[in-house]
């Protein structure tokens, strides 16, 4: 996969347009996937997350991904899952 660039899905008109994921018009009927990168509380964080999002929306689907370890990037083969699979996710961070 090489290098991954991190990009703030703001568009304060830093960013090249290319480079952004297109928006989705709405939540409604589409995958949730939420992404534990393993830290303490991200777990706590996400089924919130999850809670608040289904109120809102009428979600078909959430999957839930574990990184390995939050001390190395995530392996390729779940990076694909993850872009196959859901169409949008929430990465959980916490400490």
């Amino acid at each position: 996969m090489g290098n991954v660039n991190l990009l703030n899905p703001l568009d304060d008109g830093g960013i090249s347009p290319k480079y952004l994921a297109p928006r989705l018009d709405t939540l409604n009927g589409k995958t949730m996937g939420l992404f534990s990168i393993g830290k303490n509380g991200s777990d706590v964080f996400l089924q919130r997350v999850e809670e608040l999002v289904c109120e809102e929306f009428d979600v078909a689907d959430v999957v839930r991904y574990n990184k390995p370890t939050f001390t190395r990037p995530a392996p390729e083969e779940l990076i694909s899952q993850l872009a196959n699979r859901c169409d949008f996710i929430i990465e959980g961070l916490a400490d």
